[in-house]
């Protein structure tokens, strides 16, 4: 080896270097905000893909199932006291145990994609990976039983408080841009594309397994001049192409990628907009640009991590390896760009609080903060104020979770109008592209969405309409007082927030969520809106009317029970191209306790859910209305007690099995 080839090969070590100790930098920070989380994710989860044992999490009971991560030791990566603290009971490691290990190990590379290990890493995010495989090697069957041994460890880590979720990605679609993940029913359609590839490039840890070699390519090639230099290094003994995972070429993005990805993430908003409005100002960033195409972001961190050199001084001393968060830089420049732009400008404070609120998102709650959370936070606080991107108001974010309910709905009606405006804005840009600009989405991609979007927004008869909020996970309310009054024959129901009672509620009129004149519409909004959980504890104050705390308790766990929390990302697509159809029904029978012997009517109410994501209440007054309407749900439905998606509530009383007989007579 010549000198010019030494000083390249030392080159090349040098930035694999820097990649690894950036690496490590990541996983220290995951490991910081949460030890035990840290540790599932990054240590003990591997471990499970790595082996198959009978009385391990994750075992396959059939010699085909392929399992086993490349480059993994486990004696290093898994040592022993660590496998006796998580399976105190298990044989696997014992001396006269057959090897849980295989020869030919499947995965290639195992990563993290999203915020585990930034800024907005919270107690209540999911963790996805990012696995690749080759298909070729595993075939139809071995796919399969892969597949299932994900799905018994992503169970068996949700039992231990953590959501992950395993997508298997076959290396050679990936490196031809088609992401046809094999686990996951919820694809983003067409639109994705190379914005999920770029996501993964800027945000992955690297758990187990080979190296991206997207990292040690120098940014700014086109495809030839990529394919070139890896074939030159390969050539100059510079690389083992077997020790790296080659995932492609990512350079720009052609502006047709921009408007699709705009859509999904509007599908994604409705379950959590104030996590979208980052993702949705990227994407506008992005389409802003002068250029058919536009350089992505996952560019500037490649730079910052191997390629320091093609940064100016100041960036090069600015940005120490431990200081690099894909989640902050992003937000950097995006403020940036609103800040610049004229018609923008109203929106960077609102970027800012969405950034910060993410931060706090399962931290900032006093009672379930720990030491490594309140770390994680002081030190992310710093950071925003060097980079400038604290919102002004920040102290008051800070007590989010002590908001009143108007507060809350004031903020979330801000993002939607973020959302919407923005969506808007996109849509009147992307009609500007010329004929022969191609379109990634499809039609059945935009009916898709469009059903969604009318599903949140439409307003119907009987329907009970979703609030505009910032999260329905974080509408949760830890006390709710229903309070109940009488004027002139008629009954009025409120939701307060807290525990009041009769006295004090006069002076707490700013912390009413909502007013009714049906008591089970109000507590069904209450739930769909995620406002009441199954964590929330009720109160009522004192009235006249025979209903009392218990049946609103009883009522509201069958709710709960009968109708889980719509996630609307996770809508079927198939569900949402055929026409609808009721998926479950509550019946609720005489709530309040009228005398029913001798009576002419019978009053009840039905709550359904059908397969766009909508919730109906319907009333009726007398016993046959009620038994036309189960025997519709029947006939038309397919919903009744026998197939389990039927329930009756007869609150206590004393003609309860009159009633009951009634219903079914």
């Amino acid at each position: 080896m010549d000198t010019r080839q030494e000083t390249a090969a030392n080159a090349f070590q040098q930035k694999i270097s820097r990649y690894l100790r950036y690496n490590e930098e990541r996983k220290a920070k995951a490991m910081l905000f949460d030890a035990g989380q840290g540790l599932l994710l990054l240590k003990v989860l591997p471990y499970l893909l790595h082996c198959n044992y009978p009385d391990l999490p994750g075992f396959v009971d059939d010699a085909d199932c392929p399992y086993g991560l490349h480059r993994y030791n486990p004696k290093t990566e898994f040592p022993q006291e660590l496998f006796r603290r998580y399976f105190p009971n298990s044989t696997a490691i014992r001396a006269d145990s057959p090897s849980s290990f295989t020869k030919k190990p499947c995965i290639h590379s195992l990563k993290t994609i999203g915020s585990i290990g930034t800024i907005a890493q919270s107690i209540i995010s999911d963790c996805d990976y990012w696995v690749s495989i080759r298909k070729e090697e595993l075939g139809e069957k071995g796919l399969s039983l892969l597949q299932k041994k994900c799905r018994i460890i992503e169970d068996w880590a949700l039992k231990r408080g953590s959501e992950v979720h395993f997508f298997l990605v076959d290396i050679d679609q990936t490196k031809e841009n088609n992401f046809e993940s094999e686990t996951s029913e919820n694809s983003a359609g067409s639109a994705i594309k190379l914005l999920l590839k770029d996501e993964l490039f800027r945000t992955h840890i690297l758990v187990a397994g080979k190296m991206l070699l997207w990292w040690f390519i120098p940014p700014g090639l086109s495809e030839n001049e990529y394919r070139n230099f890896v074939q030159n290094l390969v050539a100059h003994n510079r690389l083992c192409l077997h020790d790296f995972i080659d995932l492609g070429y990512l350079s720009d993005i052609p502006k047709a990628e921009i408007f699709g990805a705009c859509l999904w993430q509007i599908n994604k908003a409705l379950d959590s907009p104030f996590k979208s409005v980052i993702k949705l100002a990227y994407l506008e960033l992005l389409l802003r640009g002068e250029t058919t195409t536009l350089p992505l972001f996952s560019n500037r961190i490649k730079c910052l991590v191997t390629y320091p050199e093609k940064l100016s001084a100041a960036e090069q001393s600015a940005m120490a390896l431990a200081k690099i968060d894909p989640y902050i830089l992003l937000a950097r420049d995006i403020i940036a760009f609103y800040t610049q732009d004229r018609a923008g400008q109203k929106w960077a404070p609102l970027i800012r609080e969405c950034l910060f609120l993410k931060t706090l998102e399962g931290v900032a709650s006093q009672k379930n903060t720990r030491p490594g959370h309140d770390n994680h936070l002081k030190a992310t606080m710093g950071m925003m104020q060097a980079w400038h991107l604290l919102p002004e108001n920040f102290t008051h974010f800070l007590h989010f979770r002590d908001w009143k309910y108007k507060e809350l709905v004031a903020f979330g009606a801000k993002v939607h109008d973020y959302l919407i405006e923005t969506y808007k804005r996109l849509r009147w840009i992307f009609k500007s592209f010329s004929a022969d600009t191609g379109l990634t989405i499809t039609e059945r991609d935009i009916s898709i969405l469009g059903r969604k979007l009318f599903t949140f927004y439409e307003q119907k008869d009987h329907k009970i309409d979703y609030i505009r909020s910032v999260s329905r996970d974080l509408m949760e309310q830890e006390n709710l007082t229903i309070h109940i009054t009488r004027h002139e024959g008629s009954f009025n129901y409120y939701a307060f927030q807290g525990q009041l009672d009769h006295d004090s509620m006069k002076s707490h009129i700013g912390s009413m969520i909502k007013r009714e004149d049906n008591l089970i519409r109000l507590i069904v909004w209450l739930l769909v809106n995620g406002i009441l959980s199954a964590k929330t504890q009720i109160h009522l104050t004192k009235n006249f009317v025979p209903i009392d705390l218990a049946d609103i308790q009883k009522l509201t766990e069958l709710l709960i029970k009968t109708f889980p929390i719509i996630h609307f990302s996770r809508i079927s697509p198939a569900n949402l191209l055929k026409r609808e159809t009721v998926l479950r029904a509550l019946v609720i029978v005489n709530f309040k306790k009228e005398p029913v012997k001798g009576a002419k009517t019978l009053k009840s109410i039905i709550v359904t859910e059908n397969s766009y994501g909508e919730y109906f209440i319907q009333e009726y007054t007398t016993v046959i209305q009620l038994k036309n309407a189960m025997r519709t749900l029947l006939t038309q439905h397919y919903v009744s007690r026998w197939n389990n998606n039927l329930e009756i509530f007869i609150p206590a009383q004393d003609e309860q099995s009159y009633i009951k007989t009634l219903i079914e007579g």
